[in-house]
């Protein structure tokens, strides 16, 4: 057999009862036939476990989205009288010879469709119909719906000898009227709900047109992909080009299907939720929200009025879905069980992955008995693995004998007229962070954009250039604060009313020389004298940064004079110039 050609029609023998393997254009085919349509909408009623990832709308979508990469393969059971009693709507890639159910990692939940009483049977025969012309390793459920299929799948001649199951648990918010109006009622949620009204005009709107929906998408992507990134280190819309196509695609042909809901502050979107309902369920796709405003939790307050409009609307469950996320058990009111799966194809396969499992999980609980977690011996291998001879030496050195000083210069109001605006600089734009491309060994993706999350969220704003689709220059301002932790000398620093301090920037080497700090920190300075209660900004930079002291020193800052940090064989010592001690500095 050549792979990738169409394989056609393939019938196996089910007791009374005909199974057919349909592939490539002719299964493409029967997903265009109304009556087939029909006849699959009439056995996704009649299966209990069926759900929205298995209806018609979801996984014509997907196919017609991931066509050049996925073909769709078909298996189905008709009775005698031609009734559809069994169905698995699955995916092949003949370049990599996997296969997967359809819709792969976008579909939460993975199953077949059938008459309860005929499943075992028509799994039995669709899986001898697979293996025999097919050519693939294995068989991933993401997700079966509900435990009891892991347990059924174990009683199926030809899967249960190479089938491992694994069982985790789902977390549920029942909605109850009483819970919501409580919720509601609280003053802290209360007071949040006021404080985002005096910033706006505050709406929840569920979507329904198409057009909407393209006007709010690529906020909703980028808010999507930023908290991804930095949270979970993927950035789901950049890494597969076609996810975005595809939901639009899924919205556009049946918008009631999918639950889209936003709210609005001024008609921008600042939260969201893209979720699809299995009979009373609504299934959990994506929760977007602003890291701007994350002191309102704008997170939280969609997911209250969420609740309250799902109720209204006759639904009762949202299932949060699999995955252990903390944010999901803080919301949870209730758990069930459901099982990730993997059929291999032979149980010898199956029986080395089962070794391998159980060495692994060995590992673990012996981690777990000395106090360490699996992540943080990985970032530490990850950290010994990147350590050089010569930058161990240089920590010896430092550890022996280091000296730090921390030059503190200011510009005030009477400055600003000297500060001009670049339309090169963008104020928190958070594509531009998602063009973050490392640059040197010691700043990672990971560590730069968790770190850019958390500052967001507390308030503080970033100061961008990208070049050719890379950040070619950053630097961050904070909000009007009172004192400030300064890491490089371990000291505290006051600051008068009206104070406003940059920090941290950056340029990776290859924009260096350009002129990018210099124009950010002009944009900066024009732009936050613009607030009428700003009257100083504070800048500090270390002694021996010549480049930056010099662009400092020569835009009209003036000198205030230093911190110091002394180490001598681990041993530290710390003071300040006599013009910061007693006012503006505290010894940490």
């Amino acid at each position: 057999m050549t792979i990738g050609m169409d394989l056609g029609r393939t019938r196996e023998s089910m007791g009374r009862d005909l199974v057919e393997l349909i592939h490539g254009q002719h299964a493409h085919t029967r997903l265009r036939d109304p009556h087939f349509l029909r006849q699959w909408r009439m056995l996704h009623q009649a299966c209990p476990y069926a759900t929205a990832f298995q209806e018609p709308t979801f996984v014509c979508a997907w196919f017609e989205t991931y066509d050049l990469q996925w073909q769709p393969v078909i298996v189905q059971a008709r009775h005698a009288t031609g009734d559809l009693v069994g169905l698995w709507l699955l995916a092949y890639n003949p370049a990599t010879n996997v296969l997967a159910h359809a819709g792969t990692h976008q579909a939460e939940y993975h199953t077949w469709l059938a008459i309860p009483d005929q499943a075992v049977a028509f799994l039995s025969a669709a899986w001898n119909a697979l293996k025999r012309h097919l050519p693939f390793a294995t068989l991933r459920f993401k997700y079966l719906p509900d435990s009891t299929l892991g347990r059924l799948l174990q009683q199926v001649p030809g899967i249960r000898d190479g089938l491992i199951v694994r069982l985790h648990p789902r977390p549920l918010l029942h909605l109850d009227p009483e819970a919501i109006k409580t919720s509601f009622a609280k003053r802290s949620n209360k007071s949040r709900f006021n404080r985002l009204k005096k910033l706006g005009k505050l709406e929840f709107r569920r979507l329904t047109d198409a057009v909407e929906l393209d006007r709010v998408f690529d906020d909703l992507i980028t808010y999507y992909n930023f908290r991804q990134s930095a949270v979970n280190h993927t950035t789901p819309f950049r890494e597969d080009p076609l996810k975005r196509q595809f939901y639009r695609q899924l919205f556009a042909m049946a918008p009631e299907v999918s639950c889209v809901t936003v709210t609005y502050l001024d008609d921008r979107p600042i939260a969201a939720f893209w979720g699809s309902a299995t009979g009373t369920m609504v299934h959990l796709g994506m929760l977007v929200y602003s890291p701007f405003l994350a002191e309102h939790s704008p997170g939280k307050l969609h997911i209250m009025q969420l609740s309250d409009y799902l109720l209204n609307q006759g639904l009762g469950v949202l299932d949060l879905t699999p995955g252990g996320d903390p944010w999901k058990e803080r919301f949870s009111n209730a758990h069930d069980e459901v099982a990730e799966a993997i059929i291999y194809r032979s149980a010898l396969s199956r029986l080395g992955v089962n070794t391998l499992d159980r060495v692994a999980q060995g590992g673990r609980q012996g981690l777990a008995r000395l106090g360490l977690r699996p992540a943080e011996v990985r970032a530490n291998l990850a950290l010994i693995r990147r350590a050089q001879p010569a930058a161990i030496m240089r920590q010896v050195r430092q550890w022996l004998h280091l000296d730090r000083e921390l030059r503190i210069y200011r510009t005030e109001r009477s400055d600003a007229k000297a500060y001009r605006l670049d339309d090169r600089v963008h104020c928190n734009a958070l594509a531009d962070l998602l063009c973050f491309e490392s640059g040197e060994r010691w700043h990672t993706r990971e560590g730069f954009l968790a770190t850019a999350l958390a500052r967001l969220e507390q308030g503080e704003c970033v100061y961008t250039i990208t070049v050719d689709q890379r950040l070619a220059h950053y630097g961050w301002m904070t909000s009007q604060q009172d004192t400030a932790y300064l890491t490089e000398v371990k000291q505290n620093m006051v600051f008068p009313p009206g104070s406003i301090t940059l920090y941290d920037f950056y340029s990776p080497p290859a924009f260096r020389g350009r002129g990018f700090y210099r124009a950010t920190l002009s944009h900066m300075l024009h732009a936050v004298f613009a607030d009428q209660e700003t009257q100083y900004v504070y800048i500090a930079v270390l002694a021996d940064n010549l480049p930056s002291r010099h662009v400092i020193e020569t835009m009209d800052f003036a000198y205030q004079g230093s911190f110091y940090w002394q180490q001598r064989c681990g041993s530290e010592r710390t003071w300040a110039s006599p013009t910061l001690t007693p006012l503006e500095t505290v010894h940490a």
